[in-house]
């Protein structure tokens, strides 16, 4: 039994790393020198297994004499180099090579000569010995430097490198090729004095240390090279990020140049300036810099093909095909494809053209094949799937896997992902486990995939299949059925583009659909076509296309600037014509002339004010914005004017120009009549500005939203004149009512997401009680069965009682214990729309404490810093949700990047009026590139693992429209910081009581 229990605990640690070595792609990388810092990155990512876990088994190889890594990797002796920026003169036209990433964004090439040497410019390089590799000289940085001088590579005379400094310092030869972040090093050490020639001085700063593979490798190995790169640049960053660490790695197993710490550690902080050099990410490669180093190969006259930037860089969203494939694609003619006619936002036929998610994937598809598909119609899945199995069709592009779809089609990698949900009346409670609701009648849509797994996984399940989303729905609404299943997305959309009141989602299952593409099974080469595209199908793609069926697209109101514009203009023609009066008294003479100059200038001023105008209505017009103006006589009569967009705005005929008031009574809804007299009663009698905002009814029915503005002016004899505007904002108030609605189904969905967190919470909690309330069951079965009790005898009799009471009661205790733990978690989940006055320190405090014990058992510390004393007003579960939102996030991340000591602070602290919570974690960081986007709706670093996008984006919600507060995020040394602010609010006396 040990040695068996020893041979599956190997077991589980070999495979607990990665693929299993049987399974292992074996790939080689050639360095461009030895073995160095400057391959850390390559050995991190070997030594802490990311080639492993993509399934790479890479061997690295050390650079020899008279290499040229460019002919090692197009000769196919290794997969991928380490190249220079040579790379460009040997392939401009990219058509042997890619690059994958450029390691440091400034070149560390530079040539050393010793102080004593005479050399003092390079001009006197002319005639002198430089000791290079054969790679070196092809560098464009110093071959630009040299052309710079009036030198040329022939004024020099070369050696091959023999990697020893010594070569300099014996004067064997007059100047060393070295790196920035080597030799200079040891000459310090040394205290050797020496100078330094850089093309960085002359302007010449390309990118260095290129990692690239060849053109064949690429179009045969997409997959392999994507990981290869990802998980290389995933090494470099650990590399920078563990300075120490990754030394003593080299160190162990990569020294041998036999360097020391000292010397691996300078050439460590050397090189990590040069890979981030201006703020830049690593491994970035711009096409603006190639095309300057191979601008500068051209003047220099070391090449003449064409650049061709498309296909020297490497693009990790294009698809690469095999010259089969591609003769395939010229060749093939038209796909046909079917669809799901009725699954909207994923696919629908409406009007004989395919829309949603489906459509947008067809045409990513179109764009990265070259192939042409046309769509063969249908009304039913059903139909669909008769017609692909007849061969009339030649995929479906939304398609789920099941046991027998896979023996008809040949079926894609998955290139989306979407959990399964429960959708019942809102009365209806949450669900948190499907087993206990299994008595009950789902609806579920005709042939969809998830009806054979949930058959599958719940025998008992019963369950009613109707054609459409509607038909489930009405399966709810009518009794016949207690709740309805289909995939979130689908749900939701269909709730929120039919008005669907009522209802709600109240659970989430286990299972998730996976969407992928569906091809006849007798056509292979357009299966690798279609699955090769699909493979690059990136979530942003996926999310951009959801975006368009989900987002909300805001008007903005357009400021006017015309009228002021028109003021200032006739002001100062008014200066001039008062000067002009002035200037023609004293020179009569001239009067003629002037006067036909006042004419013309006339004429332009009545043009300038048609023209702006003109501009002022198309303004409004735009705007949707009208004004007018009431004007009272000496006899209290009242003239009202509106402007042209006004009389739309109402849809009142434009020719009305008398009783416009009364007209327009009759256009306010009934519900705000009074309400609006009320508002233009105000408006006459009071000097100070009014506003309100009501509705209309127009003829047919329809209500418009309308705010008004107004303001009186009194004249020097009591005359009033008052000023308006009116501006369309219908499509504003029903975007903000949508809003409202999209925002509860949010945060109801984020509740929801949280719930399986919140399971394993439970789980662990209750495993200790369990195991407790076991033992003690085990010893009472145990005692009972051994018959140590006499019971005949009465003594006995009664201290068995007694020894059975005492194990009841401790049981009792247990499963008091039990009770408690539900109660903690389904008070937190219970929602309390009503605020009141907590301690801040107290609701932190009761969210370390729901996860602690999971986190212990993470191996994962919170350590809680609270400083704040004061009480203020707050929605007690919702904030804590927020924290508990933040510290999950971390926990994943510590989680994902196996940090060792990892570590989550909680801190409170308070100033005169707010308070702070701040929650730091050393899992990292957050991309810079998405660190302004986490907020967002539907944004989300997690896609395969179900992450919804909704936590942070809820989190922020809670925290700014619930409690009037900010909550914002920062990069920290070894991590990410979130910082909580909310302000203070003094509690009245009435309150206090």
């Amino acid at each position: 039994m040990r040695y068996i229990l020893f041979f599956l605990l190997n077991s589980l640690v070999l495979f607990a790393v990665g693929y299993p070595p049987s399974e292992l792609k074996r790939v080689s990388l050639q360095l461009a020198w030895l073995n160095q810092f400057q391959f850390a990155g390559y050995y991190v990512a070997k030594e802490k297994d990311y080639y492993r876990n993509v399934g790479l088994d890479v061997k690295l190889k050390e650079y020899k004499p008279y290499m040229n890594v460019y002919n090692e990797v197009v000769a196919g002796k290794s997969d991928f180099g380490v190249g220079r920026s040579s790379l460009v003169r040997y392939d401009s036209a990219g058509k042997k090579v890619v690059m994958l990433g450029a390691i440091f964004q400034s070149s560390p090439d530079i040539v050393l000569t010793l102080e004593d040497s005479g050399i003092k410019s390079i001009e006197e390089f002319k005639g002198k010995t430089l000791m290079k590799t054969k790679e070196a000289i092809d560098n464009a940085s110093i071959n630009a430097m040299l052309k710079s001088h009036n030198l040329d590579v022939s004024d020099l005379n070369y050696v091959e490198h023999s990697f020893n400094i010594h070569d300099l310092i014996d004067k064997n030869i007059d100047l060393y090729a070295a790196y920035i972040s080597n030799e200079p090093y040891t000459l310090d050490k040394m205290g050797i004095k020496y100078k330094i020639f850089s093309p960085k001085d002359d302007g010449f700063n390309f990118y260095s240390d290129i990692l690239f593979t060849s053109r064949r490798y690429l179009e045969k190995n997409h997959e392999i090279v994507k990981s290869f790169k990802e998980a290389s640049l995933r090494g470099w960053e650990y590399a920078f990020s563990h300075i120490d660490e990754t030394i003593s790695i080299i160190l162990q197993k990569y020294n041998t140049q036999n360097k020391t710490k000292e010397a691996l550690l300078y050439e460590a902080n050397a090189l990590k300036k040069l890979a981030y050099k201006d703020n830049s990410k690593l491994g970035d490669i711009q096409e603006s810099q190639i095309q300057r180093t191979y601008d500068i190969y051209k003047i220099l006259g070391l090449t003449k093909e064409k650049l061709q930037l498309k296909n020297l860089i490497h693009d990790e969203h294009k698809t690469y095909f095999t010259p089969k494939e591609r003769e395939y694609i010229k060749t093939r003619g038209v796909v046909k494809f079917c669809t799901q006619p009725d699954a909207l936002p994923y696919s629908a036929i409406k009007d004989g053209k395919f829309i949603g998610l489906g459509f947008g994937i067809m045409n990513m598809l179109r764009r990265d094949s070259g192939l042409e598909f046309e769509l063969v119609t249908t009304k039913t899945l059903k139909e669909s799937l008769q017609k692909a199995k007849a061969k009339e069709c030649d995929m479906i592009p939304i398609m789920q896997e099941t046991d027998s779809r896979k023996k008809i089609f040949h079926l894609t990698s998955p290139y989306y992902e979407e959990p399964l949900v429960i959708t019942a009346k809102k009365d209806e409670n949450y669900i948190l486990n499907i087993e206990s609701v299994l008595n009950k009648t789902f609806a579920v849509r005709q042939s969809t995939s998830f009806v054979e797994k949930l058959k599958k996984h719940y025998p008992k399940i019963k369950l009613v299949e109707v054609p459409t989303v509607a038909e489930g729905f009405n399966c709810v609404k009518s009794g016949r059925c207690f709740a309805y299943i289909d995939v979130l997305m689908s749900s939701a959309y269909y709730m929120q583009h039919n008005e669907i009141v009522g209802f709600k989602i109240v659970g989430q299952l286990d299972e998730s659909v996976k969407v992928r593409m569906a091809i006849r099974d007798d056509d292979a080469m357009l299966f690798n076509i279609v699955n090769k595209t699909v493979k690059n199908i990136s979530k942003k793609d996926i999310q951009h296309i959801l975006n368009s069926w989900i987002s909300v697209n805001y008007t903005k109101a357009i400021n006017i600037f015309y009228l002021k514009e028109i003021v200032v203009a006739v002001f100062l023609f008014v200066l001039f014509m008062l000067y002009r009066e002035y200037f023609l008294k004293k020179k009569n003479v001239k009067l003629q002339e002037l006067q036909k100059e006042l004419m013309e200038l006339n004429k332009t001023l009545e043009q300038k004010v048609y023209e702006a105008t003109k501009d002022l209505q198309k303004a409004q017009e735009i705007a949707k914005l009208g004004s007018w103006v009431c004007e009272e006589d000496r006899d209290g009569n009242r003239r009202l004017r509106w402007s042209k967009e006004t009389y739309d705005i109402c849809e009142i005929e434009y020719t009305l120009q008398n009783g416009i008031n009364a007209k327009f009574l009759t256009k306010v809804h009934p519900d705000d009549v009074e309400k609006v007299k009320e508002f233009y009663a105000k408006s006459l009698r009071n000097k100070d500005k009014s506003f309100i905002r009501h509705k209309l009814l127009m003829d047919d029915g329809r209500v418009k939203f309308v705010d008004e503005h107004s303001e009186t002016f009194y004249d020097e004899n009591g005359m009033r004149t008052s000023y308006g505007t009116i501006q369309d904002v219908t499509q504003e108030v029903l975007l903000k009512q949508e809003m409202m609605k999209k925002d509860a189904f949010i945060i109801h969905q984020s509740r929801l997401a949280q719930m399986g967190e919140m399971m394993s919470m439970i789980a662990h909690q209750w495993k200790q009680p369990l195991s407790a309330i076991g033992a003690t069951q085990m010893t009472i079965s145990t005692v009972i069965e051994l018959e140590k009790y006499d019971l005949s005898d009465e003594k006995q009799r009664k201290d068995f009682l007694n020894f059975l009471q005492t194990r009841l009661d401790k049981i009792a205790l247990y499963v008091q214990n039990l009770s408690e733990i539900i109660r903690d978690f389904r008070d937190f989940y219970k929602p309390k729309k009503e605020s009141a006055y907590l301690a801040i320190d107290t609701i932190v405090k009761k969210a370390y404490e729901l996860v602690l014990d999971t986190y212990e058992a993470a191996k994962i510390e919170i350590e809680l810093d609270l400083n704040s004393l004061s009480t203020i007003k707050v929605h007690e579960n919702e904030l804590m949700q927020v924290v508990l939102n933040i510290v999950n996030n971390a926990k994943e991340q510590l989680v994902q990047n196996n940090v060792v000591q990892a570590k989550i602070k909680i801190s409170s602290y308070e100033s005169k009026e707010e308070i702070f919570i701040t929650i730091e974690d050393n899992a990292g960081g957050i991309d810079e590139e998405i660190v302004d986007k986490i907020f967002d709706p539907y944004f989300s670093t997690k896609l395969e693992k179900h992450g919804t996008g909704l936590g942070l984006y809820m989190s922020k919600i809670i925290v700014e429209e619930y409690h009037n507060g900010n909550i914002s995020v920062q990069n920290i040394q070894d991590g990410a910081k979130f910082i909580i602010k909310l302000k203070k609010v003094v509690k009245t006396d009435e309150q206090n009581n």
